[in-house]
């Protein structure tokens, strides 16, 4: 009984350092940081991108502003891979919560096709190494169902009811939307 308990604590401490990695400390986060914006070739340039922040929404969660965020956004910034397939993720999605979300085969292609347009970039490629090195991924393979599991795999927003109705892609990128029936 022994022998069985060495090797099932072994197999645990092994899953433990396969989910944890190696410790990340602050100077080389930032050093990470700082080389994924200098390798980050798809970031905008000045002038790609007009912004109209609004008004502030103060204590109602409407929005006050009358125009759109964007005001202009550069044709070139968005014809690059990376843009493309994330731009056709934005229709994949029901923005109401506790409504099912669901997922097609095509919508699924559209997921694994933004992983593979990301990972072709240099802030994906030193972003794979880096964990490779921290042994928090193994491989290219490993850090892609990883992605897609963290952004890609639906849940229930809320633990009182089963619904599966968001992802953290659609949180993150697209937004839900809570709406309350109110009965007198």
């Amino acid at each position: 009984m022994e022998e069985q308990e060495k090797k099932e604590s072994i197999k645990s401490a092994s899953i433990e350092r396969s989910v944890r990695g190696l410790s990340v400390s602050k100077v080389e986060l930032t050093e990470f940081a700082t080389t994924l914006w200098d390798r980050d070739d798809n970031r905008n340039a000045t002038g790609d991108l007009l912004l109209d922040v609004g008004n502030y929404a103060g204590t109602t969660n409407t929005d006050q502003s009358p125009n759109n965020l964007f005001t202009k956004v550069s044709n070139s910034l968005l014809n690059g891979a990376t843009y493309q397939s994330f731009l056709k993720l934005m229709d994949n999605y029901n923005p109401y919560t506790m409504q099912l979300e669901t997922t097609s085969a095509k919508e699924d292609a559209e997921e694994n096709d933004f992983i593979d347009a990301i990972m072709e970039t240099r802030v994906m490629t030193y972003t794979l190494n880096f964990l490779i090195n921290k042994d928090y991924v193994s491989s290219s393979t490993d850090l892609k169902a990883k992605l897609k599991n963290m952004w890609f795999k639906l849940y229930s927003r809320k633990t009182s009811y089963s619904t599966i109705d968001s992802s953290g892609f659609e949180h993150t990128f697209v937004g839900n939307n809570t709406y309350f029936i109110i009965i007198f």
